[in-house]
């Protein structure tokens, strides 16, 4: 009879808490939240039959020696070798058929640790230019310029602080330069650093396309309010750009030149996980990263917060409540231990544990059809972000990986003949 009175009572205080923190005013999130409910998963069937689970056999590479390989990309004078952005604000060379690295850049400044993002920095895409130069969008220090196959020098583009249509970019993402000197580029938040991503997941969208003119200096926005804007690709005639919205898990295409410029329409929907980094395949497709995976017929939580704004909005407040005594010490003392765990009340490396032991990298054509996939059932290898084809291996990055990945593909000659079938 005690315990069950015991129970009564931490329910029904529990209960009362929760409504003071959902109904309280002045506590973020500071915009509406709606509602919706995204496009369900395609099923595994066709060009997405996990044959063999190919990636699930995958070899690690540099394992423990590096943390967070995100983004990948092709030297533009030497095919054998390509560059991958670290946690920690590194930017490294990749060569010896994938056994040797060396850094060649950091963007950041002298920080305590990895953790440490605000002077780390955290570069994520990564797109070689006409000129040969890596154009980088590290995450919290803007976009850079980096001349990493001669000098290393490092220029910056686009501020960190840069007010662009009445709002500062605070998460950059990804890049995708054009052939006329601009650089079309992803802002996943205005709203939200990296290392409370969370509350973007969570919240209203504010994502941004945007286009930098190195000759005027000038940013112009695109799109607005898309949720989680990610990785992005230029079409092959430069005529549209292909971009990944992660937490609607579909694509999009905007319309740069010709009659249609200026609109946009969906280009991929439905996608059985949420779209990272896109990358082209020797054949001229889109390598599609699904660095987390949505089963089809199994429940998924996050349809459920996104069809339920208060389980989404108590979610935040939650969050921000834990964070802020965090936060309120660090401002005034120098605790690196109060900083650190802070970093990570609101982190996306919070949900690591709870996704599921799956991933899958898409291939799709520029007409938004599926045709080939690869996918991994095992936990040891999983979460990828980026995927690109080198000297006869695809390899694997990740935000959260201590190795890069990598898997032996099968000649052109097999991979005509699967595609055929």
């Amino acid at each position: 009879m005690v315990l069950a009175k015991n129970l009564k009572r931490f329910f029904i205080n529990t209960f009362i808490v929760l409504c003071v923190i959902l109904f309280i005013p002045g506590l973020p999130p500071y915009s509406k939240l709606e509602p919706f409910s995204p496009t369900p998963p395609l099923a595994f069937e066709g060009a997405l039959d996990p044959k063999d689970y190919a990636l699930a056999k995958a070899e690690k590479l540099f394992d423990g020696e590096i943390v967070g390989p995100e983004s990948l990309e092709v030297s533009p004078i030497d095919p054998n070798v390509f560059y991958a952005t670290l946690h920690g604000g590194s930017i490294i060379k990749i060569f010896g058929n994938g056994t040797q690295m060396k850094t060649v850049a950091k963007l950041g400044h002298k920080c305590s640790g990895s953790w440490d993002v605000n002077n780390c920095g955290r570069p994520l895409g990564i797109r070689f230019d006409r000129d040969g130069y890596l154009i980088v969008a590290d995450s919290y220090l803007g976009i850079y310029k980096v001349d990493c196959e001669s000098s290393g020098q490092v220029s910056n583009l686009v501020h960190k602080h840069a007010v662009i249509e009445g709002k500062v970019a605070r998460i950059f993402n990804g890049v995708a330069p054009a052939k006329d000197g601009r650089i079309y580029y992803t802002v996943t938040s205005t709203n939200y650093p990296f290392d409370e991503a969370l509350g973007e997941m969570l919240g209203a969208p504010s994502g941004r396309l945007m286009v930098f003119n190195p000759e005027t200096n000038e940013n112009k926005v695109l799109q607005e309010n898309i949720h989680f804007a990610n990785g992005i690709l230029l079409s092959p005639e430069e005529d549209y750009v292909i971009y990944a919205e992660c937490f609607r898990f579909r694509l999009h295409k905007y319309f740069i030149r010709g009659p249609k410029t200026g609109t946009t329409e969906i280009f991929l929907d439905g996608l059985p996980g949420t779209p990272d980094n896109l990358n082209l395949s020797p054949e001229g497709n889109i390598l599609i990263a699904l660095v987390s995976v949505r089963l089809p017929g199994e429940f998924d939580p996050l349809e459920l917060l996104f069809n339920h704004p208060w389980l989404r909005k108590l979610a935040i407040r939650i969050m921000h409540l834990a964070k802020f005594p965090f936060d309120v010490v660090s401002k005034f003392y120098d605790f690196p231990l109060f900083r650190q765990i802070g970093s990570h009340v609101m982190s996306l490396n919070l949900l690591v544990p709870v996704l599921p032991p799956y991933s899958i990298i898409v291939e799709a054509d520029w007409e938004g059809k599926i045709v080939n996939s690869w996918h991994s059932n095992s936990a040891d290898q999983r979460l990828f972000s980026d995927a690109k084809i080198v000297n006869g291996y695809m390899y694997l990055g990740s935000p959260f990986n201590d190795f890069l990945a990598r898997i032996k593909m099968p000649s052109s000659t097999q991979i005509t003949k699967h595609l055929k079938m």
